[in-house]
């Protein structure tokens, strides 16, 4: 069967409607579908050192609570428990958390998931199977691929200094080896799969799960709930108005309808 790419409408209400299309990309030789930008990323890489398709820099196992900026502050208070309630950037020898919590990132539905609705963070293994299909094993393999990775740099777990930007990049997966994860590492002239600290800053670039294959297969394990005007005010659909539709799952969709 052919696999063709799809556009998804995630939308949150913040104090008026607003809406980030997920684009997506399908590598023909594993027949997976994947984000076609890193998580945090304003676009598709136009180049291995393009700054705007960089994206954010995760520490593995937290959500998506501002920790993840370039730039975000910094604490050296380890977190008691998996969420933390603060965006900073947790200081740590090895994880950002007191007690190792192996769940934190496991599947569509798994705590702490930070990809949009119906796609999560890939296996080591779907990770791998990427990187065997590319033409080269470096930076110009990973860019060439389907999925044109960069060369975003990593985040120190030890001074929270952002280094190697331009010459690797670190793709986080959600598999673990004992107190360590699973990740993909790309330099200029090699890739591989390795360990990594929990506490250090990397990439994401989220895989839509096996069964969220389509954008109805998605919308439909939601429910509307109300619908509202642009001042957040509950109203009924009406012709030639925005119209916001307020689902189940915390996502919105914004939509005028012509009469």
């Amino acid at each position: 069967m052919k696999k063709t790419s799809l556009t998804v409408l995630n939308c949150i209400l913040v104090s008026t409607a607003f809406c980030q299309t997920i684009s997506t990309v399908t590598n023909p030789e594993t027949g997976r579908v994947w984000m076609d930008r890193n998580l945090g990323a304003t676009q598709v890489a136009t180049s291995p050192t393009d700054e705007n398709a960089y994206g954010d820099l995760y520490q593995w196992g937290r959500n998506s609570d501002g920790h993840q900026h370039r730039t975000s502050l910094t604490t050296s208070d380890i977190s008691d428990n998996n969420t933390p309630n603060h965006s900073e950037f947790i200081l740590a020898n090895s994880d950002w958390l007191m007690t190792p919590d192996d769940n934190l990132w496991q599947g569509v539905e798994g705590i702490n998931n930070p990809c949009p609705s119906g796609f999560r963070l890939p296996t080591e293994e779907e990770v791998e199977a990427e990187r065997l299909s590319w033409t080269s094993n470096n930076a110009e393999g990973a860019f060439a691929s389907p999925l044109k990775l960069t060369l975003a740099g990593a985040r120190s777990r030890m001074t929270g200094a952002v280094g190697n930007v331009g010459t690797f990049v670190g793709y986080r997966t959600s598999s673990s080896s004992g107190t360590l994860t699973r990740l993909l590492g790309i330099s200029l002239n090699d890739s591989f799969m390795g360990n990594r600290d929990r506490a250090d800053g990397n990439c994401i670039r989220c895989i839509m799960d096996e069964s969220s294959t389509s954008v109805e297969e998605i919308n439909s394990k939601r429910h509307l709930l109300k619908t509202v005007d642009v001042l957040g005010r509950e109203v009924i659909p009406t012709p030639n108005a925005y119209v916001i539709y307020i689902f189940s799952d915390g996502t919105s969709e914004r939509k005028f309808v012509v009469d």
